[in-house]
């Protein structure tokens, strides 16, 4: 699982969401460093989020592992951020200051309850590997719902409110028998 590259609002600390943001440059670069992690890994598919941001990380995953095409679904899009989506991470924090913590509370500026990010992301998600039994796949998506997944296989020990992923960090789960393990959080060895 890779979050996307890097975007204006990234670099700009802006509140993307559901907001549909293309890679700058370096987001970009960061694609092209990610993408030859996978040249050599047997990728069977590759699935994105249907925002730019991370359809654009996903093609250049694919062309380096020959994949033909990437699917997109709307189910591994970024948590939605409501009102708040284009003001600074600043203002969030000020408004909502649990906002990564804040499982089972009433949304507050129309932000996606957690516990509906993470359900739909973990829907998706299921669905994808119970398709794909003893294949590798890649998703690319945005790290709240990836931090809300983190979270969920976990227990709580990584993930929303404790792990800050980096853009086009990789974090690698098995799925077996219908139960995720996390193997790796967050490697950046690639950026580096």
């Amino acid at each position: 699982m890779i979050r996307h590259g890097q975007t204006d609002w990234n670099k700009q600390k802006l509140i993307q969401g559901h907001s549909n943001i293309p890679l700058n440059e370096e987001g970009k670069k960061q694609a092209k460093k990610v993408a030859k992690c996978f040249e050599n890994k047997q990728i069977s598919r590759i699935y994105a989020s249907d925002l730019s941001r991370a359809y654009e990380t996903a093609k250049e995953i694919a062309k380096a592992a020959r994949i033909k095409s990437v699917e997109t679904c709307e189910k591994l899009r970024e948590r939605s951020f409501g009102d708040l989506e284009a003001k600074s991470v600043k203002v969030l924090y000020e408004l909502v200051p649990n906002y990564a913590t804040n499982w089972g509370a009433k949304p507050l500026y129309n932000i996606e309850a957690l516990e509906v990010a993470q359900r739909r992301f973990i829907e998706r998600l299921t669905e994808i590997m119970e398709n794909s039994k003893g294949e590798k796949v890649v998703v690319v998506s945005h790290g709240a719902v990836i931090n809300a997944f983190i979270h969920h296989v976990t227990s709580g020990e990584h993930g929303t409110g404790k792990t800050i992923l980096h853009n086009t960090s990789i974090t690698t789960f098995t799925y077996n028998q219908g139960k995720w393990k996390l193997e790796q959080l967050n490697d950046c060895t690639h950026i580096i």
